[in-house]
C-alpha cells in the first residue's frame, strides 16, 4: 500500500491456478489505508462466494461466463453500495452509452433462474474430475478449491461455500505433451471461454498469459503443460473417460 492507493483489485480463485486469496484481510488492508477493494468473482460465481459480505467494496463479473453460461451473449455486472453505483457508474453509463442491448439483458436475467442447478451440477463435474486425475502419473500438479490439499484449503473453507466449476492441472511433459492431450479431446472442447454448459480447457502459456515472460509465467505458477479445465454439464464418467483417453496420448 502506498499513500497514493486509492484502489485494490484482486480475483480470487485465481485464473488459472486457482489461488485463494483471504478477502476479509486484504479488505482489511485497504480499508486501514482508506482505500477500497474491487474484486472479480468469476472463479467462484455467486453461488460460492459472496465477496461484499467478506469486506469488498465492488464485485465484478464477466456475465459471459456463468451466468449466460451457455455462449449466446456478452455482459458484465458491477455490484456495490447504491451510493458507489450513484458516485461512479450511473453518471459514466449515461454520458458514454456502454449499456447493453435489450435482449442481452433479457438473456442474462433468464440465464439467472438457473444459474444454481448449472454451477451446482459443473462443480460435482469439477470434482469427479479432480478426483480421477489426482495420482495421474502423468499429471504433474494438480489444484481444486475443493481438495484438501488445496494450497489455501484453510481459507477456502473460511470464505467459499463449495470449490468452483475449474480444475488446474500440469501435465508432465511441458507444452508438447500438453498439445497431444489437446488434439486428442473429443468431448470436451478447446477455447478461452469458461463457466459454459460445455466443459472446455484452454492452455493459458499460449493465450490468456501468452503476453507475459516465460520466466514471469514460472514465478506465476504457469508451466507449458498447464492446462485449465472448466467443467459443464455432462456426465461425470464420459469427462473422466475422454480426459483419461487424452491423458494416455500425451
Amino acid at each position: 500500500m502506498r499513500p497514493t492507493t486509492k484502489t485494490c483489485f484482486l480475483e480470487s480463485p485465481t485464473n488459472p491456478t486457482l489461488d485463494v486469496l483471504d478477502i476479509g484481510a486484504i479488505a482489511d488492508i485497504a480499508h486501514r489505508h482508506g482505500a477500497r477493494l474491487i474484486v472479480d468473482n468469476v472463479f467462484a460465481t455467486p453461488i460460492w462466494q459472496s465477496p461484499l459480505a467478506l469486506g469488498a467494496d465492488v464485485v465484478v463479473y464477466s456475465a459471459t461466463k456463468h451466468i449466460d453460461g451457455q455462449g449466446r451473449c456478452l455482459g458484465g455486472v458491477i455490484l456495490s453500495s447504491e451510493a458507489f453505483i450513484q458516485d461512479h457508474i450511473h453518471m459514466f453509463l449515461r454520458q458514454t452509452g456502454p449499456s447493453m442491448s435489450p435482449f442481452n439483458a433479457w438473456v442474462l436475467v433468464k440465464a439467472l433462474e438457473t444459474l444454481a442447478l448449472r454451477v451446482n451440477r459443473q462443480t460435482d463435474n469439477a470434482a469427479a474430475v479432480a478426483m480421477a486425475l489426482a495420482g495421474h502419473a502423468k499429471i504433474r500438479r494438480l489444484v481444486y478449491p475443493g481438495r484438501d490439499d488445496h494450497p489455501q484449503a484453510a481459507t477456502v473453507k473460511k470464505q467459499m461455500r463449495g470449490g468452483s466449476t475449474l480444475v488446474g492441472f500440469e501435465i508432465d511433459g511441458g507444452k508438447a505433451a500438453a498439445f497431444r492431450f489437446l488434439d486428442a479431446l473429443r468431448l470436451v472442447l478447446i477455447t478461452n471461454n469458461l463457466g459454459d454448459s460445455r466443459s472446455l480447457v484452454t492452455h493459458p502459456a499460449i493465450t490468456t498469459h501468452q503476453r507475459l515472460t516465460p520466466e514471469q509465467r514460472t514465478e506465476l505458477g504457469i508451466g507449458d503443460g498447464f492446462i485449465r479445465f472448466s467443467a459443464g454439464l455432462e456426465h461425470k464418467d464420459d469427462l473422466v473417460a475422454d480426459l483419461m483417453n487424452a491423458l494416455d496420448a500425451a
